[in-house]
């Protein structure tokens, strides 16, 4: 079972779509890139998904999914990606993909 807490930057704006692009359990990684979102004026939410403390499931990690306004999602993956490639992240999440 899974637990979830969000929190949302201060200028999301809750009539906008938002879209899920990234998860990490690498909670140092989702800070730098939140940080770097509030920097660039994109509006995002984070959904910290934590597992249930009953003894249900085997493995498993809490993670951190990471969405963006509709209208912003490639230039946020851009910047992400990035960020890898500039190494001030790890790297250790993955996008997540979704159809169109």
């Amino acid at each position: 079972m899974l637990h979830s807490k969000a929190k949302s930057s201060p200028t999301t704006d809750e009539n906008v779509e938002m879209i899920e692009i990234y998860a990490s359990s690498n909670f140092a990684e989702m800070e730098f890139l939140t940080d770097m979102f509030d920097e660039e004026s994109i509006g995002y939410l984070t959904r910290e998904m934590e597992m249930s403390m009953m003894p249900v499931h085997v493995g498993g990690h809490d993670e951190v999914r990471l969405a963006v306004e509709a209208g912003r999602v490639e230039q946020a993956r851009g910047l992400i990606q990035q960020a890898i490639v500039d190494e001030a992240i790890p790297g250790d999440g993955h996008f997540i993909e979704h159809e169109e």
